[in-house]
C-alpha cells in the first residue's frame, strides 16, 4: 500500500516513525515538502519514503492520503489539490467534519477522521477513529489503541478529553514542586514522579476493570491514598475536569 502524508510536522513524525518501529506494511510512503528538514530525517530512515516535490506529487504516488496541515489553512493547501476516487483519506485535522472534509477534497471517495497523539511513536497512543474504517485501524493498531466509534459527536469527545495533556504534566509539576519544598532537588523529585507515573499507567493496560474500581483497590480503609482522594473529592478537584471538557467540547464542536 502507498501512503501519502500532506504536511509533515509532529503527528506526521510520529505516525511514520511508528511505522516503522512497528512494522506496519506498506509499499511506499510520500512526504509533502513542508518542514523540509523533518521530511529528509524521515526520508533517511528507509529507502521506500521519499519526499516529494509538491503535495500534488504526493497525492499522484499514493493510495492512502494522510492530512496532517493544521485547520486554519486547510482550505488553502487543499484547495489548489485534485484528490481522485482512489485516495482513501485520513484526515488528522481537528475541527473539520467529515462533512466540510469532503467538500475541501471534492471527491467521493472513502473518507475517515483520527486523532494520533505522539506517542504512536512509541507504540503506546491511543488513536480515534470516525467513521469504523479498516485502513485506519490496520494503520494505528499496531501503533496503540485504536479506537472506533460510529458518529462525530463520539468522536468529538474523545477529541476533548486530548486537551487534558497540559493539566496532566501541570499536576506533576505542582507535586514537583512540593516535594522541592520538603527538600528534595528538582531532578529527583521528577525522577520518581515519571517512574511512578509510568507504574500507574501500566496498571491501565493489565486489567480490564473500570477506573472507578481500581480507585477503590488502591485505597486501604483509613490510609493516606483515601485521605488524599476525599480531600480532593471534598473540594470538587475532579468535578472540574467534567466541566473544564464541557466547555472544549462546546469549543469544538461549535456550539459557542
Amino acid at each position: 500500500m502507498r501512503f501519502g502524508f500532506i504536511g509533515t510536522g509532529t503527528i506526521t513524525q510520529a505516525v511514520v516513525s511508528g511505522m516503522l518501529r512497528f512494522g506496519v506494511p506498506f509499499e511506499r510512503i510520500a512526504l509533502s515538502p513542508r518542514n523540509a528538514q523533518t521530511a529528509a530525517e524521515l526520508a533517511a530512515r528507509d529507502g521506500r519514503i521519499s519526499v516529494c516535490a509538491s503535495n500534488q506529487a504526493v497525492l499522484d504516488s499514493s493510495d492512502v492520503v494522510c492530512l496532517a496541515v493544521v485547520p486554519q489553512i486547510a482550505a488553502d493547501v487543499l484547495g489548489d489539490l485534485t484528490f481522485d476516487t482512489r485516495h482513501h483519506v485520513i484526515s488528522f485535522m481537528a475541527g473539520i467534519s467529515l462533512e466540510q472534509l469532503r467538500g475541501l477534497i471534492r471527491t467521493d471517495g472513502a473518507i475517515a477522521r483520527a486523532v494520533p497523539l505522539p506517542a504512536v511513536a512509541e507504540g503506546k497512543g491511543s488513536t480515534a477513529i470516525c467513521p469504523a474504517d479498516p485502513i485506519a485501524k490496520a494503520l494505528f493498531a499496531p501503533l496503540g489503541e485504536a479506537v472506533e466509534v460510529d458518529s462525530e459527536d463520539k468522536f468529538d469527545a474523545l477529541s476533548a478529553v486530548t486537551a487534558t495533556m497540559a493539566s496532566f504534566y501541570a499536576v506533576l509539576e505542582e507535586q514537583a514542586s512540593w516535594l522541592v519544598r520538603q527538600g528534595l532537588d528538582y531532578e529527583d523529585a521528577r525522577a520518581f514522579l515519571s517512574g511512578y507515573c509510568v507504574g500507574l499507567a501500566h496498571d491501565t493496560t493489565r486489567t480490564a476493570q473500570p477506573f472507578s474500581a481500581m480507585v477503590k483497590h488502591s485505597m486501604t480503609p483509613g490510609g493516606i491514598n483515601e485521605q488524599v482522594h476525599n480531600e480532593l473529592s471534598r473540594r470538587r478537584a475532579y468535578a472540574l475536569y467534567g466541566d473544564a471538557l464541557d466547555g472544549v467540547l462546546r469549543r469544538i464542536s461549535g456550539s459557542t
